[in-house]
């Protein structure tokens, strides 16, 4: 099995970006697998292939070739070993498993060791302290006494104090100053969701608080599109950056100097650093590795945004439930792995559309996204309530914020610029 997780590895390419997170070193048995297993971390790490090739000239550059059982091994590791990275996710289960069998018979040995030693004074306490201080990393938690809890919350908070003071990046905003107030900054670690039915202005106000990420803070963004494709995005951001009306650039039809405002635009942004994957139906372990190679490529995040969390899969899930709910966690545990906001999109089921505030049980297929969430808010486009015309106002409901106050904020709407403005602001350009 683990010559199987190795092949497929170095026959598969970007496949450590989806399995990388549930393995380690200490999954392989042999000083060898090791090594190579090491290798094709480096290599991945380092923004280059780690096929069979690359991983002998790693090892022989480190002159630990000759230790793997030289270039003849590798050549026999690939080509009798299965190499389906279909198989991959059921593999490294059981590697885990092996892995925590070796760790226990260890603490065995350690203590039967212990046991023949006559010297001991007390041989309960001595075998105690050898199970404490064995625990695996998955089992550590980070518990602390109440006093350490506090010291480390006044230094978080003395770190956001400082930051704030400075101008620096505490969290990501939608750069809608009402808004930004009652909600606060959405903070790394954080899972925020923006709701909304099809229309309603959800992808706006994420594209809003992506330009913003990127252009005021200068933070890597990931925008996961599995709705739209990279053009559409790219032109309504263009829109929203420089004001050109998007039907105009949806339409090639730039006159009367909308032409050099889109030049502008491009040479004023281009180097924005926001990288669109666009995916139809991604898989969340898709979504993990897009996530890993643009903290690569930016050197650290400053979002994660996902267009929308429905059409996200997750193929260890058969019932379409328990797979939303599965998904939502994942989204949330990425959230603290990357150390920066995931803001998921969703989608509201069809009683969001008689007239009322949507609430938060109103999002489609699961409550577990309620459950997950810091933050939610919901995309309300208010409409004459007789013959149902746009009035062009949008109420965004915040139903959910863990870290501040909730409540709803009345913005006007920019659809043709792809942009929402503050009541006060409408005049701004």
């Amino acid at each position: 099995m683990e010559q199987a997780v190795l092949t497929a590895l170095m026959t598969t390419a970007l496949s450590y970006d989806v399995v990388g997170n549930d393995l380690d070193e200490d999954c392989f048995y042999p000083e060898r697998h090791k090594q190579i297993y090491n290798a094709i971390v480096d290599l991945s790490n380092n923004n280059k292939p780690y096929d069979a090739v690359m991983v002998e000239q790693w090892l022989r550059s480190r002159n630990m070739l000759h230790l793997m059982g030289g270039e003849q091994y590798l050549m026999d590791l690939m080509a009798e070993a299965p190499s389906s990275f279909f198989n991959c996710d059921a593999y490294i289960t059981q590697l885990k498993k092996f892995k925590a069998h070796r760790q226990v018979e260890s603490i065995g040995q350690r203590i039967t060791a212990m046991a023949q030693d006559m010297t001991q004074p007390d041989v309960f306490a001595e075998a105690e302290n050898i199970l404490g201080q064995t625990d695996s990393a998955e089992q550590n938690d980070n518990g602390s006494s109440f006093e350490e809890a506090i010291q480390s919350a006044l230094t978080q908070m003395i770190e956001k104090a400082e930051a704030k003071h400075k101008n620096q990046f505490t969290g990501v905003q939608f750069n809608l100053p009402h808004l930004d107030r009652l909600i606060g900054t959405v903070q790394k670690g954080h899972f925020c969701v923006v709701g909304g039915r099809p229309g309603s202005g959800k992808s706006t106000l994420a594209q809003m608080l992506a330009i913003n990420t990127a252009k005021v803070h200068g933070k890597g963004v990931l925008f996961v599109s599995a709705e739209m494709d990279r053009e559409t995005l790219t032109n309504r951001m263009i829109s929203a950056l420089w004001s050109i009306p998007y039907h105009n650039i949806h339409n090639a039809e730039l006159y009367d100097g909308l032409l050099g405002d889109y030049a502008a635009c491009r040479q004023t942004y281009e180097k924005l650093p926001i990288w669109i994957q666009p995916k139809q139906k991604p898989s969340i372990g898709e979504v993990r590795s897009y996530a890993r190679r643009a903290k690569r490529r930016y050197k650290g995040l400053g979002c994660i945004i996902v267009d929308y969390l429905q059409l996200l899969r997750d193929p260890s899930r058969k019932d379409r439930f328990h797979e939303v709910s599965s998904i939502s966690r994942e989204l949330k545990s990425m959230a603290k792995e990357f150390e920066c906001p995931v803001i998921a999109l969703v989608q509201l089921n069809r009683e969001a559309e008689k007239g009322k505030q949507p609430k938060a049980s109103d999002i489609k297929e699961s409550g577990q996204i309620e459950q997950d969430a810091d933050q939610i808010i919901l995309v309300n486009p208010l409409v004459d309530k007789d013959n149902l015309t746009p009035l062009g106002m949008t109420q965004l409901c915040v139903v959910k914020n863990r870290h501040g106050k909730k409540g709803n904020v009345c913005v006007r709407d920019y659809l043709d610029t792809c942009r929402f403005k503050c009541v006060e602001e409408q005049t701004d350009q």
